[in-house]
């Protein structure tokens, strides 16, 4: 009988709000990073009131079978701004939704537009400032190529962001196509061309050898750009015209990198950019002896 009476009472319970009214519908803005003064949020609960066509004003009295909540939630994930939201009835006939404002993971200025990007690869208008910091991407995405958008990109972002030393040295990075991607350090002596955004760790490995090993002997003013896109190079282009003078800031001890460090591909020579092909005025990072 206790079974039977349990079964009778779930069925009861949840039938009961679809005969009964509406109590009333809030909105809340689930966002819970620190607010920024001047800044404006990405949404607020009067913008989503209207978006609903002043439903929350109108929701007391209504019968709760006519208020599809699904329907809300599905109208709310169509906006650019929201990264996730609920619609939840409750027992005293109110309805409670919880929107999250979308989360960006970085910046993109594509030509004349700039929007920001989350993890899923929605965007939203940079009409208004994020108010927390996310990386900076300048270029231009086909949106032809579904295999090169902003969000091929994270990986290098996260590399960069978990390093303490990369994430204060690069300022922006400048997309002019998917096989040249470009690191804008702080500094503005030079560029960074690292190809590809893959094979970082030996990369990164290969600059930070060059900026210990070489610069400090040559002069940051030497070179305006500096190329990983081949395997084990790093190549070195000579700037046409003298840099302003810009302080350099040291991360590193002398000894921080071994010179072992500093390779060429087993198939490319000293002095070569590519097997076969001269370096002409660019200076390769020399092959390990031995």
């Amino acid at each position: 009988m206790l079974v039977v009476y349990m079964v009778i009472a779930i069925v009861m319970t949840g039938r009961e709000p679809e005969t009964s009214l509406c109590s009333g519908m809030t909105i809340e803005v689930a966002d819970g990073s620190k607010r920024v003064e001047g800044v404006k949020p990405f949404v607020t609960s009067q913008e989503l009131e209207r978006e609903l066509g002043d439903l929350p004003e109108r929701a007391h009295g209504i019968a709760l079978e006519n208020i599809n909540t699904q329907e809300i939630r599905h109208r709310l994930l169509e906006l650019d701004k929201i990264e996730d939201a609920s619609v939840v009835r409750y027992t005293d006939g109110s309805i409670r939704i919880k929107v999250k404002p979308i989360e960006p993971v970085l910046r993109v200025f594509d030509r004349s537009e700039s929007y920001y990007v989350n993890r899923a690869g929605k965007r939203v208008k940079a009409s208004a400032r994020y108010h927390k910091n996310v990386p900076v991407v300048q270029g231009h995405f086909d949106p032809a190529d579904s295999a090169f958008t902003p969000l091929s990109l994270l990986p290098l972002l996260n590399y960069i962001a978990n390093d303490t030393v990369w994430n204060a040295y690069i300022g922006m990075i400048k997309v002019n196509s998917p096989t040249d991607v470009l690191l804008i350090p702080n500094i503005r002596q030079h560029v960074i061309n690292i190809g590809a955004p893959t094979d970082l760790e030996s990369k990164f490995e290969r600059l930070l050898t060059f900026y210990r090993k070489v610069l400090p002997r040559q002069g940051w003013e030497k070179y305006d750009t500096l190329t990983l896109k081949w395997n084990g190079q790093l190549v070195a282009s000579k700037r046409h015209k003298r840099a302003a003078d810009v302080p350099v800031v040291s991360h590193y001890d002398e000894e921080a990198v071994s010179i072992d460090a500093m390779l060429a591909g087993d198939d490319v020579a000293p002095g070569r950019t590519r097997p076969g092909q001269k370096a002409h005025s660019e200076k390769p990072i020399p092959a390990k002896n031995g």
